[in-house]
């Protein structure tokens, strides 16, 4: 019977052979180990690290939001939100301050905000806001918007009040303006760029020189003389189907000029002079107008 031990490869034995493997195998196993435990350490740092930041960040956010409101709060103590402090400097200038460090949810929120404490959208909007005698105390426009939202929490049941506000010149991409009542808000030179203002309430909204660029008006209310102001590339418009792109330029009336000329003739008399002889000369003098009518 052949021993197992006496296995001869190579002038090696098949104990030498086992040996070797193990020698070599333990080593590799570590390394492998090491390595393996060495990067799931670090996926748990970078885990980790990116926790610490998103919670420092928030905090940040939580804290500007907080500085703001108590800036407003203490303008509104020492009188400087009143009418007679128009045009508001300091109220805006915490605002815009704080706007360009805010994310798109403190952004949402302090819209919401100002909108409740009547520092936008101050109009008596239940006359249609026809009436626009109160500016807004925090100015909002030419201002970016890109991917906020606001959206009513309940629908169709109750629509999120942002009327009589003014967007002038906003610029909002990706965002979401749905089921929002935009009631006599201003959003002349206003750019919307795939943004969802499904649902949308434009009711005597100035939609001057705005332009909408694929986004999503299906369900909204807005008139015609509302989408004759405005421009449309690529946009679901309120009956569901797709609009060309449409200009806001309209059609004018050819201005007619009409040039009337009216002749008199009036006598004219020299007079004498002192040193000469009498003499009298008649003139005939011929005087024109030039009446101009331009009728639309």
């Amino acid at each position: 019977m052949v021993d197992s031990n006496k296995r001869v490869f190579w002038h090696f034995t098949f104990k030498d052979i086992l040996t070797i493997l193990c020698s070599a195998a333990i080593p590799i196993a570590l390394a492998i180990y090491t390595a393996i435990g060495s990067q799931q350490q670090k996926q748990e740092a970078e885990k980790t690290r990116q926790f610490d930041l998103e919670q420092a960040e928030k905090l940040r956010q939580q804290t500007l939001y907080d500085e703001f409101l108590n800036n407003i709060l203490k303008l509104d103590n020492y009188g400087h939100l009143k009418e007679r402090k128009k045009p508001w400097a300091f109220a805006n200038a915490y605002y815009r301050a704080a706007d360009r460090q805010w994310d798109t949810i403190r952004k949402a929120d302090v819209l919401k905000f100002l909108k409740e404490k009547q520092l936008i959208g101050r109009n008596n909007c239940t006359n249609g806001c026809k009436t626009t005698n109160l500016d807004d105390i925090i100015r909002l426009n030419e201002l970016n918007f890109d991917n906020v939202r606001l959206a009513s929490q309940t629908g169709v049941l109750n629509k999120l009040d942002l009327q009589c506000i003014s967007f002038d010149q906003i610029s909002m991409s990706n965002g979401e303006f749905s089921f929002v009542n935009l009631n006599g808000a201003l959003f002349e030179g206003a750019s919307f760029n795939d943004v969802n203002l499904s649902r949308a309430d434009f009711g005597n909204s100035n939609l001057t020189g705005a332009h909408f660029s694929n986004s999503d008006l299906s369900g909204a209310k807005i008139t015609k003389d509302q989408i004759n102001q405005a421009s449309f590339d690529n946009v679901i418009m309120p009956n569901g189907e797709k609009s060309e792109i449409t200009s806001s330029t309209a059609t004018k009336k050819p201005i007619t000029q009409t040039t009337t000329i009216i002749k008199t003739k009036m006598p004219t008399t020299t007079p004498s002079s002192s040193t000469s002889s009498l003499s009298t000369s008649s003139s005939t003098e011929e005087t024109s107008w030039t009446a101009t009518s331009i009728g639309q």
